[in-house]
């Protein structure tokens, strides 16, 4: 079951990406700096429950564009405990976060990762389309972005992440 996280979840929230990223522990913290400063778009903050327990989390936060005053969502992170990776949890964490900007009316969604992965959820190269990765980018080719509304007239340019992001 995916559903909006709750403040009784972020403890399970942080442990989440503790174990499912245990060879970076710069996630769980990321998390938590992401909830202090205010960063997380709280109805795009989503958990997959299953056996009574929180397995699974996506969260989002704004992105801000050079010489633009219009800012613009990121998925990330998102992780599910080892044990319950590859049941289509991550998938359905990833939906529910697209469906969630689009009824915002959001018109686009960034994430840095696998293309292998993220391509069967409409995300593709974000410089192809114009927008150039932040300068914390680990990988050119892993930042991406899904159009959610394609008749949208919208800036192009550099992407900046948040604080947190900046500062891994």
């Amino acid at each position: 079951m995916i559903r909006r996280a709750q403040d009784e979840d972020w403890p399970a929230v942080v442990d989440v990406h503790r174990r499912a990223f245990v060879h970076d522990p710069s996630v769980p913290d990321l998390v938590e700096k992401l909830r202090a400063g205010g960063h997380i778009v709280p109805p795009l903050a989503f958990v997959a429950v299953a056996d009574d327990r929180v397995v699974g989390s996506v969260l989002s936060s704004w992105v801000d564009l050079v010489g633009s005053e219009q800012r613009f969502l990121q998925l990330s992170p998102l992780g599910v405990l080892p044990e319950y990776q590859r049941r289509g949890l991550g998938g359905e964490l990833v939906r529910a976060t697209l469906d969630g900007a689009r009824s915002l009316g959001e018109p686009l969604v960034f994430l840095e990762g696998n293309p292998d992965y993220y391509a069967r959820f409409g995300f593709v190269r974000a410089d192809e389309l114009g927008w150039l990765p932040p300068p914390e980018t680990l990988y050119d080719w892993a930042f991406q972005v899904a159009l959610l509304d394609e008749r949208a007239e919208l800036p192009r340019g550099q992407v900046v992440y948040p604080e947190p992001f900046r500062h891994r």
